[in-house]
């Protein structure tokens, strides 16, 4: 066991709740999509560039 787990092992003995702080917030808000599109004629998929969006909405063409 490492020297940081051994020292909060320690400090968790006998305490009544969790030492440290738990973090709840995520960082990121709005997750990346990942759109893949696919040829209609030969059936090959393509991963295009992903952006950070709060909504995402793909329209064929």
């Amino acid at each position: 066991m490492n020297h940081g787990r051994r020292r909060l092992e320690r400090k968790k003995k006998g305490y009544g709740s969790f030492p440290k702080e738990i973090f709840h917030k995520n960082a990121k808000m709005n997750k990346r999509t990942l759109p893949i599109l696919e040829c209609s004629e030969c059936g090959k998929k393509h991963y295009s560039k992903s952006y950070r969006v709060k909504k995402f909405e793909l329209q064929e063409v």
